[in-house]
């Protein structure tokens, strides 16, 4: 099995596909398999390589949880690997840990996709501290397999989805490992380093995702060279709940054919899809 043992943690990954390097990074409580709608598509271009982060999937619990410790160890794995300058994909916490890894070392990332996410998890309003508390002691009190079950219902709502209902409510992830992650996000911010992203990025957002599309539209707005795709009708799982529209729009912003939204920093300059 592919394995990294790297400085206080090892690591479990894999990789398919040849060509370009392109590195896919989960969110908090999914792993690997998260990516699995998007790999085989897009293996026929790249060479993927999906990582579990500390704490995740078949990876090690040990050590702190942050977002600086992900990127380093993330940061660890590619220099293991040999992979010096890559595209990066990040989903949800994953998209955090992308965006700290492109602010330190923007030279290294040549193209960068933030899906479902945000450049700060400060908990500054009502919303996000409900989300956390509710995820918190969902955790804390009933276990992981009660939360993915409960969070799950809210991400897949549609009649049509309970396969990916299904999917989530199995989930297992380590209770201290989530729960020590969880605490570790909290506070975490680049907003006032965005200026530093001159490569492109791609912000992809769900319509009803856990903050309002006017957040995803100010983090567009706050870069110097962004693109903005709205993604109708989802919620906080784009990569699993729109797999084709959310491949295409990959390929499309990886390749570099997409079309410039950030010039009018207007709603209107935004793709919906």
């Amino acid at each position: 099995m592919p394995f990294a043992d790297l400085p206080g943690v090892r690591l479990y990954y894999e990789e398919a596909g040849a060509g370009a390097p392109l590195v896919l990074l989960h969110g908090i409580g999914a792993d690997h398999l998260d990516w699995e709608y998007q790999v085989p598509t897009l293996a026929q271009h790249y060479r993927v390589v999906t990582p579990d982060l500390r704490g995740f999937g078949s990876s090690q619990k040990a050590g702190r949880y942050s977002i600086a410790t992900f990127a380093a160890d993330t940061w660890a794995l590619l220099d293991a690997l040999g992979i010096e300058r890559f595209c990066l994909v990040g989903h949800s916490m994953g998209g955090a840990v992308a965006l700290q890894m492109a602010v330190d070392r923007p030279q290294r990332v040549e193209r960068l996709v933030a899906a479902d996410t945000l450049p700060s998890f400060r908990i500054d309003t009502f919303g996000k501290r409900l989300m956390f508390a509710y995820r918190y002691f969902m955790m804390a009190l009933f276990g992981p397999q009660r939360l993915a079950r409960a969070i799950s219902a809210k991400l897949f709502p549609g009649p049509h989805q309970q396969a990916l209902r299904d999917r989530g409510g199995g989930k297992v992830n380590d209770r201290m490992a989530y729960l020590r992650t969880l605490r570790g996000l909290v506070g975490w911010s680049v907003a006032d380093r965005l200026d530093r992203l001159t490569l492109p990025v791609l912000v992809a957002a769900a319509e009803h995702d856990y903050f309002p599309v006017s957040e995803a539209e100010a983090f567009a707005r706050a870069l110097p060279d962004a693109r903005l795709r709205i993604f109708e009708q989802m919620h906080h799982a784009v990569p699993l709940e729109a797999p084709e529209q959310f491949n295409a729009a990959l390929l499309e912003f990886l390749s570099g054919r997409e079309t410039r939204a950030q010039e009018a920093p207007q709603p209107a300059a935004t793709v919906r899809a």
